[in-house]
């Protein structure tokens, strides 16, 4: 990342942590975001993320699309990428290795198999500082 980039970034958190202050709302923890995406296929007209902790569940004589269980699931469209959680709240907040399909659906619901990516996913910030000060020298 080059210095410009971070202290962009740097600059951008201070003035949302500026707002959250001037308009009296509570500092959340920061929690750090989690983009999925994927190359577009072009007979595809949406997509469908799957999500589980058990790989096994993904695998050909398990995977039984919607109705697996032990996973969940999200239809996209429209796009080729989905924030997490901002874009699925439902999504799990256990912190785990999740493992992620995405298949592809044409305009009459039939489904690819899925492309299978797996991730550490974790939207909990740890707890802070029980204790602390300032003192002078």
């Amino acid at each position: 990342m080059e210095q410009n980039e971070k202290d962009y970034n740097f600059f951008r958190k201070q003035i949302i942590l500026f707002q959250l202050r001037e308009e009296g709302g509570r500092i959340m923890p920061f929690i750090r975001k989690r983009r999925i995406w994927w190359e577009p296929v072009p007979e595809a007209t949406s997509y469908v993320i799957y999500a589980g902790r058990d790989r096994n569940i993904f695998n050909p004589p398990n995977f039984l699309w919607e109705a697996t269980p032990g996973i969940i699931s999200k239809l996209i469209s429209g796009k080729t990428e989905l924030i997490i959680p901002d874009e699925w709240p439902e999504f799990p907040t256990e912190p785990a290795t999740y493992y992620i399909g995405i298949t592809s659906r044409d305009e009459v619901g039939n489904q690819s198999d899925p492309f299978l990516s797996q991730g550490v996913f974790k939207f909990k910030s740890p707890a802070p500082p029980s204790n602390g000060g300032i003192e002078s020298l």
